[in-house]
């Protein structure tokens, strides 16, 4: 910028001096009154511009001349102005939609995470992001904080109703039945295995009938034979066999039996106050116990490290699996129409209303910046971004103003009663 203020300058005292030449030499050629009737009209026009163009951000030659100073002296009324006009053309929700709608944000994302350098500077970011995290989370302030403050909120907890309602939600249009029956079907597989048959079946007789091994007549009388047919021909394969008859029959009546039991505690969960206090009193000794305390921060202090650890180096296992996720979400994203369609979808429903219903507080944080701004820099920052165009209209305003004073003592020249 200061070389165009300097050619607007320049260009205004040329046109000066062309003015006193013409002047000067206008005795002895008539011509230089043409010349004369230029230079004097481009220096009002060149004076005119230079006093608009000053007058927008200080005082001409320091007078304070009424209405100049415009911009130092409006500078809130300005950042008021401004901020409205991006709120209500900018952050618009329709405006947003719009602008949403044009855009496809799936095919965006997947394009700039198709590159590794980008996946790679992603992976850094949130890296970067959770070591700060981890490491704030490790003050012993910070962990104390969190700590009481969990154990506050989770010593209020309603332990029935919560559990009422999670099984209540997993009871809804018969959740429960689904995963009765895969459980079922995977036990009932696992248990049609001979070796796992032998493996219940020695885990039984060895921890539970060896116990009895009574002394009948001063004699030590050991049941494991009977122990070991009662388990292999009853318990075992009678309890395989039903378990088989109740995953394959959706009407057996140990099916039915098993979900009355199931609505029962559900509805124990909501009436039943001694069943209520059970669970508050266990919900309060986990709580109080100080070993658990102890041990579950050792185990976060030792998670915490170790990611500390693996995030710091060259080759970190979790940003490679992290990178190793993105590659795969991209190819997944790009193969799956359906949901490049819904991740449109979710951003063009989401993304106005969250505009639109942070459009005040943008405002206000427009307002606040603009208002915190020494009026200096204010000042500067327009200069600087439209300095040059301004000087533009200097220069212009010099060489326009010329042509038109030409043009007028031309005619005057031509009119017949001069």
């Amino acid at each position: 910028m200061p070389n165009r203020r300097r050619i607007a300058t320049l260009s205004l005292l040329a046109a000066l001096i062309l003015y006193l030449t013409s002047l000067w030499l206008e005795g002895r050629w008539p011509g230089m009154s043409y010349l004369a009737a230029f230079a004097e009209a481009a220096m009002i026009g060149g004076i005119a511009d230079w006093f608009a163009v000053t007058a927008l951000f200080r005082h001409p030659l320091g007078l304070k001349i009424p209405h100049t100073a415009i911009i130092p002296r409006n500078r809130q009324r300005i950042g008021r102005s401004l901020s409205g006009f991006i709120r209500e053309n900018f952050l618009s929700e329709r405006y947003v939609r719009d602008s949403v709608r044009r855009f496809d944000l799936a095919g965006a994302l997947i394009d700039w995470l198709d590159r590794p350098d980008r996946r790679a500077l992603v992976s850094a970011s949130v890296a970067r992001f959770t070591v700060a995290s981890l490491s704030a989370l490790r003050q012993e302030a910070a962990r104390d904080f969190l700590t009481h403050t969990l154990r506050y909120h989770l010593g209020r907890l309603d332990t029935a109703r919560m559990l009422g309602a999670g099984l209540s939600v997993l009871a809804a249009e018969g959740r429960h039945q689904a995963l009765l029956d895969d459980s079922l079907a995977k036990l009932s597989r696992w248990l049609e295995d001979e070796a796992h048959q032998e493996q219940v079946k020695t885990f039984i007789t060895d921890t539970v009938f060896k116990l009895f091994n009574p002394r009948i007549m001063g004699r030590e009388v050991s049941f494991h034979r009977l122990a070991g047919w009662v388990v292999n021909e009853r318990i075992v394969e009678q309890s395989a066999r039903l378990i088989s008859e109740v995953s394959a029959d959706p009407e057996h009546p140990l099916r039915r039996h098993l979900d009355e039991q199931f609505q029962a505690l559900i509805e124990r969960t909501r009436s039943d106050q001694r069943l209520a206090r059970k669970l508050d009193g266990l919900r309060d000794e986990l709580l109080d116990n100080e070993r658990l305390t102890r041990y579950l921060g050792a185990i976060w202090e030792d998670m915490v490290a170790w990611l500390e650890r693996d995030l710091a180096r060259e080759d970190s296992e979790m940003r490679g699996h992290f990178e190793n996720f993105l590659v795969h979400y991209t190819r997944s994203l790009r193969r799956d129409e359906a949901a490049r369609r819904w991740l449109n979808e979710q951003a063009e429903t989401v993304l106005p209303a969250l505009v639109e219903r942070n459009g005040p507080r943008i405002d206000a944080y427009i307002q606040r910046y603009l208002d915190s701004l020494d009026t200096a820099e204010i000042v500067e920052q327009i200069e600087k971004n439209v300095g040059n165009d301004l000087q533009y209209i200097r220069i212009n305003g010099t060489l326009v103003g010329g042509l038109i004073g030409l043009a007028i003592h031309v005619l005057t020249q031509l009119l017949p009663f001069t």
